[in-house]
């Protein structure tokens, strides 16, 4: 499932334009800009077993009423042949998935996978710890930018989080293809002026990455 909403959500035209529009940003200041897109952040079993519950409990609940009967018997067998149907569709459709994850769940296993991925892919290993993370998971349709300790000072809070509103706006309009390319350029324009480029600069990790 974690491939397919990365390949919808950014088609290889797409992902080409965001590598190049990352290149174009770091000839601009030595920074590293790195967008990583994911499938989902989480599996999220609970809101698959939520779902089935709940849809298992209505049907039964109404099939066995339409029936005349009080047949507990009958009851279960309702429950379990659309329980399980709706515990299969939720794993294979992430809008009806999405119903039965709340949104605090979300963001807090959002921001945690986040933030394990900013270390797991290396962002704290570049010469002047001054690589961003514009991190974007696509099931949970959220946004973090999580900025190295070297860009303490020049990357505020509140302009890192009026920049992931953007792109998250972007990307619920389906112009994410857009909206990341702006939101990268806004950073190298707000980068550029504390981390110019220098002579030296290489490209310490990749472009964009997808999980």
């Amino acid at each position: 499932m974690r491939n397919k909403m990365i390949e919808a959500f950014l088609s290889p035209a797409d992902r080409e334009a965001v590598a190049a529009a990352v290149r174009a940003a770091e000839a601009r200041t030595s920074a590293e800009i790195v967008p990583m897109v994911v499938g989902a952040s989480d599996s999220y079993p609970k809101a698959e077993l939520a779902c089935a519950v709940a849809v298992g409990l209505a049907a039964g609940i109404v099939l066995t009423m339409a029936c005349a009967s009080r047949n507990m018997w009958l009851f279960l067998l309702f429950f379990s042949l659309f329980a399980l149907a709706a515990f299969e569709a939720a794993k294979r459709l992430p809008r009806l998935k999405r119903l039965f994850l709340s949104r605090q769940r979300a963001r807090h296993e959002t921001r945690q996978a986040a933030q394990a991925a900013f270390y797991a892919h290396g962002l704290t290993g570049t010469r002047q710890r001054n690589a961003v993370l514009v991190y974007i998971s696509v099931f949970e349709q959220l946004v973090f930018l999580l900025p190295d300790t070297g860009l303490a000072g020049s990357l505020g809070r509140p302009a890192l989080d009026a920049l992931a509103a953007d792109l998250g706006r972007g990307i619920a309009r389906g112009r994410q293809r857009e909206a990341l390319l702006a939101c990268i350029d806004a950073l190298a324009g707000l980068l550029a002026p504390h981390f110019p480029p220098r002579p030296d600069d290489a490209n310490e990790i990749k472009d964009l990455i997808l999980i």
